[in-house]
């Protein structure tokens, strides 16, 4: 008796929280009432502006393949800079169902989904990696395994304000594949955030690619410059 007591005045105390402070189904970016369970309104989605265009590096005999959801800029900046520095995960949703949207637009075949690593000091000070959510969002949406498949070797000093040829120069040597067994003869579908110049992917892929994997597609939730 007293058990179930105490589960109505829980009851009764949510109901009137929720009187009180009614949980709004507002817009992530511009914080708009939306009608519907939606996470950006209307107005916030046609500011994004689509990538549907394919890009392909080809350095030192090897040849990979880029797809980004959308330009880097206003709301996907806005989505990208929430999920990867405040832990806003709902942002990383919108991002995965648009990079979901790639993959069955393009049509980009693919057997196992890995993901950029990152700096073993920052996972530990952040508790995640972006482009794992990524990963796993699409996984969850496509049906199709995730596996880690790298790992940063040393710590290399931060692509933001490296020139192009820095950043090249910066990312040689410090990536190294792992599970090879499920490397092998694999298509896989690399996921990272954004694109600036490439070489992130670019050295990742040709890592992959040297132990033994058939193919790697690269797809970003934004491209930047490249």
């Amino acid at each position: 008796m007293g058990k179930r007591f105490i589960e109505i005045l829980r009851y009764l105390y949510e109901c009137v929280i929720e009187v009180i402070y009614p949980s709004e189904n507002i817009c992530l970016i511009c914080s708009k009432l939306l009608e519907e369970e939606e996470l950006l309104c209307l107005s916030c989605k046609d500011k994004i502006k689509s990538c549907r265009e394919s890009f392909l590096i080809n350095r030192d005999g090897v040849s990979v393949v880029y797809y980004s959801a959308a330009y880097y800029t206003n709301v996907i900046t806005e989505l990208i800079i929430r999920l990867k520095y405040k832990g806003d995960f709902r942002c990383g949703e919108v991002l995965g169902a648009l990079m979901i949207d790639v993959i069955k637009e393009q049509e980009i075949d693919f057997d196992l989904i890995s993901f950029v690593p990152m700096r073993a000091k920052e996972f530990k000070r952040r508790g995640y990696n972006q482009s794992e959510y990524l990963a796993k969002l699409i996984g969850n949406g496509t049906k199709v395994p995730v596996c880690n498949t790298l790992i940063k070797l040393k710590e290399s000093k931060d692509q933001i304000g490296l020139d192009g040829l820095l950043r090249w120069k910066n990312l040689i040597g410090r990536f190294k594949a792992v599970n090879s067994k499920e490397i092998k003869n694999k298509k896989i579908l690399l996921v990272d955030d954004v694109i600036t110049t490439g070489a992130t992917g670019f050295y990742c892929a040709s890592e992959l690619l040297s132990k033994g994997a058939k193919e790697v597609t690269i797809l970003t939730g934004a491209k930047s410059s490249i």
